[in-house]
């Protein structure tokens, strides 16, 4: 198989990038970032781009299921998308929780049996079909519609869930620099989809629900039964502390991206739901073009920062995402004459967030040995939850506006989201919490994270006592953890950390993590 091959082909490619970089010819020394688009890293690019889109357009008033009763949509798609997200969700929700995986999800450190994925990948195919046929025929908004869209939203979850798992083990058995450009190409070629769609009728529709799918599966297929890499070699935290902060972290995770999930579901149905002049459907592929653009352009130029710095700068997809969301939400009240800039701006920031995501879910793996079922699981089951949550709740707005106009609820609409999205980003998910999963990441593989805190110290002069907290600091820890773990005040080790940074001329902890990255380059 594709999988045991591939394995060895990466292992020997990392071992001519350490060959090159301990040369002495500097020009020799692999760039910071790179693709290699061969064989299995196109299928991998191709097939996760696939399964993201067919997420995506299934859960989109303007993808799939866009039927002729009510605008936007809604008489199966609405259904559907409840019953495939929250069941989708509370699967992957159980599949973290649970000791054991069930339903044939992927074991901890392997892909899936080929079997397993090939009966949800059908089952996946065969529910965007049969939604799709079902919303081009549909009239009424009758209950035997509704109950069909269910029973194919149940079929989809399986699916859903199955293949999001399946993807996080896959994506967390490759190392963060062979992964991130792919993965940040995938999450942007997700959008070409959604433009095409706009100019199918039922049967293009057709064919594309159930060829994504397929086309996931066959992405997967090449990487069956394969062991992550070396797990037992990746150096981070030791047991004891990777458990009980790896649960804190994940936690704030899932916490963070159930509040920009249900922000952006919540705004997006806002427009939709709340104006009283809704977007010209014709203008949707527009808005999608100018979506995949600007994610494009936005990964590029941060993906181009990474490479000129040499660093792992992850908080910049988590900042951008969050910059785009507040001005999508600020956005809403204007969305009477607004609609296009709010539509796309918000979409992406969901699209800057789930980049986000899905790196900040390798760096859990990486970093603190936790079995990538768990994580993705977890994290990603509560994305599904949120959205049908921002559904409903901006279905309950659209209710609440029948005593009132629309025009005077939008302001407070868009006030909350904005501090929905505050609170996400200052307190559950801070800046310093990514710090925790950024000691800086490819040679961490072959060389302890200590072991390259006592070079650079011993380079610079620090003290042994400056040395641990420099390690610490390393970590990702603040001031708080520090003056516990080495029972000091919290006085002496601001002094203490303020004589190392003047010895390591930095003035930041997020410098500290750099100048250890500098130093395995």
């Amino acid at each position: 198989m594709l999988g045991e091959g591939f394995v060895k082909e990466r292992q020997g490619a990392r071992a001519q990038v350490r060959t090159r970089s301990e040369g002495n010819d500097a020009s020799e020394v692999a760039p910071f970032l790179s693709m290699y688009l061969d064989g299995p890293r196109a299928r991998l690019l191709l097939g996760f781009a696939a399964f993201s889109a067919w997420v995506n357009l299934l859960i989109g008033f303007e993808g799939f299921l866009r039927d002729t009763v009510v605008y936007g949509g809604g008489v199966v798609r609405d259904p559907l998308f409840v019953a495939a997200l929250l069941l989708g969700g509370a699967l992957l929700i159980a599949a973290a929780l649970r000791q054991r995986p069930f339903l044939q999800l992927p074991e901890d450190g392997e892909m899936p049996r080929w079997r397993g994925a090939a009966v949800c990948g059908i089952l996946g195919s065969l529910s965007g079909v049969a939604g799709v046929a079902l919303s081009s025929s549909a009239t009424t908004a009758g209950s035997v519609v509704m109950t069909l869209a269910v029973v194919l939203g149940m079929m989809a979850a399986v699916f859903i869930a199955r293949y999001t798992l399946a993807w996080g083990v896959l994506i967390a058995s490759f190392d963060l620099r062979e992964m991130m450009v792919a993965l940040c190409t995938a999450l942007c070629l997700q959008w070409v989809p959604f433009i095409a769609v706009q100019f199918l009728g039922a049967v293009g529709k057709a064919v594309l629900a159930g060829g994504l799918p397929l086309l996931s599966l066959w992405g997967l297929r090449g990487f069956t039964s394969t062991p992550s890499e070396s797990a037992s070699s990746r150096e981070g935290s030791s047991a004891g502390e990777a458990e009980g902060d790896s649960r804190w972290i994940v936690a704030r995770m899932a916490a963070a991206l159930f509040c920009f999930a249900f922000v952006v579901q919540f705004v997006w149905t806002c427009n939709v739901v709340m104006t009283s002049e809704p977007l010209d459907q014709g203008l949707f592929w527009l808005v999608y073009l100018c979506v995949f653009v600007a994610c494009a352009v936005i990964m590029i130029a941060i993906l181009c920062l990474m490479d000129r710095w040499g660093a792992y700068r992850m908080e910049l997809f988590y900042r951008a995402a969050f910059a785009f969301g507040v001005v999508g939400s600020a956005a809403l009240p204007l969305a009477y004459n607004h609609l296009f800039f709010s539509y796309a701006v918000i979409y992406v920031a969901y699209a800057l967030m789930s980049a986000a995501m899905w790196l900040l879910v390798w760096s859990v793996v990486f970093m603190r040995h936790v079995p990538p079922r768990r994580v993705v699981g977890l994290v990603f089951g509560l994305q599904y939850i949120a959205l049908p949550c921002g559904f409903g709740a901006a279905k309950l707005m659209q209710q609440l506006a029948v005593a009132s106009a629309s025009s005077d609820l939008l302001p407070y609409v868009g006030f909350s989201a904005i501090a929905l999205l505050v609170v996400a980003f200052v307190f559950v998910l801070p800046e310093r919490t990514l710090l925790l999963l950024s000691p800086r990441l490819l040679r961490l593989s072959h060389e302890s994270l200590d072991e390259r805190c006592r070079e650079v110290a011993v380079t610079h002069g620090l003290t042994e006592r400056e040395t641990e907290i420099f390690a610490l600091l390393a970590r990702g820890r603040d001031v708080g953890y520090i003056e516990k773990e080495l029972f000091i005040s919290r006085n002496t080790v601001n002094t203490h950390r303020k004589n190392l940074y003047r010895k390591l001329g930095i003035h930041t902890q997020q410098e500290l993590l750099s100048l250890i990255e500098a130093s395995l380059n």
